[in-house]
């Protein structure tokens, strides 16, 4: 279910993943970068090496070591930090997507319960708040979801670019979004949302072609978790890398659901090169006069 390959050159990875390769088809596929093969497909706040900063964020750090992993305190934490962005944001005057689970409790310094449904289980991330959660991640907030890019030589042009001057590998990732989006709902589906936000606001992301991956959670009510409280358990956080959570809950063995490119960290500036040629410079990038700055700087450096 998962293709892995090797390129010595970063031109054989060119001639691969070009659209008249008529030997494979990266149709419906989408494509994330990694500066280092040893990075995990794990969202920036579901990372253990983030845990204590993201309780730094929302609580001053004022929550028990063995109770970081309860899920629900996650989500509370999640949510939070979330509403905090999307608040703030408004107060700028900053367009930002509606999403009425932040909105009818907007005017409270603190919305104690806006992440849960007391009564009842409920999903997270809730649908109304996928698109704030999108925007918030794309300007650097932790969230669970993850970036990806319909276009592989943007994904390039980040594990690139962040493995200059490095040893080892660099990683491209292609995950199968049409076959997973398809499966059948009860039979064998992999619970994967795709979410693309909206374009016209959002220079970078339009330029980047970006989208998100979200594995949304069942959170017990408050009832079932008390309840699991009183017996000495909890319903825990899944910090598993999405590559192993395919492979674990897979059902349809036939198919390839995510392809790894890994690519020798030496070939990164040739391949910028090739890029900046091909227009996918830093300035389209991150289009704007800073993109443009970044670029002639970078390619003088």
């Amino acid at each position: 279910m998962i293709e892995e390959r090797n390129f010595e050159s970063i031109v054989d990875f060119f001639e691969y993943i070009a659209p008249w390769n008529r030997e494979q088809s990266l149709d419906g596929f989408v494509f994330r970068g990694h500066s280092k093969e040893a990075y995990k497909l794990i969202p920036n706040a579901l990372r253990p090496e983030n845990v204590e900063q993201l309780w730094k964020y929302v609580n001053g750090g004022n929550v028990q070591k063995d109770q970081t992993d309860f899920l629900s305190l996650q989500i509370d934490a999640e949510f939070q930090l979330l509403r905090e962005f999307y608040k703030l944001a408004d107060m700028q005057g900053l367009g930002v997507p509606t999403a009425n689970t932040f909105r009818k409790n907007l005017a409270q310094t603190f919305d104690a319960f806006g992440a849960r449904h007391i009564e009842n289980r409920s999903i997270w991330l809730p649908e109304d708040l996928r698109e704030a959660a999108a925007l918030a991640q794309h300007y650097g907030i932790p969230t669970r979801l993850l970036d990806w890019t319909y276009d592989p030589y943007v994904a390039l042009y980040f594990a690139l670019t962040g493995a200059l001057d490095s040893s080892g590998n660099l990683v491209v990732w292609a995950l199968n979004k049409d076959h997973i989006s398809f499966l059948h709902p009860t039979v064998n589906r992999i619970d994967i949302e795709f979410i693309t936000p909206h374009y016209s606001a959002n220079p970078n992301l339009n330029a980047q072609k970006g989208l998100f991956t979200l594995c949304p959670v069942e959170r017990l009510s408050l009832r079932e978790e008390m309840q699991l409280m009183m017996k000495g358990r909890a319903q825990l956080v899944d910090r598993r890398p999405l590559d192993e959570f395919i492979l674990s809950t897979a059902k349809d063995e036939g198919a390839t659901l995510m392809k790894k490119f890994i690519i020798a960290s030496e070939r990164a500036e040739e391949g910028l090169r090739f890029l900046e040629k091909m227009g996918y410079g830093t300035s389209r990038i991150f289009p704007g006069y800073d993109g443009v700055s970044k670029q002639i700087l970078e390619r003088n450096k």
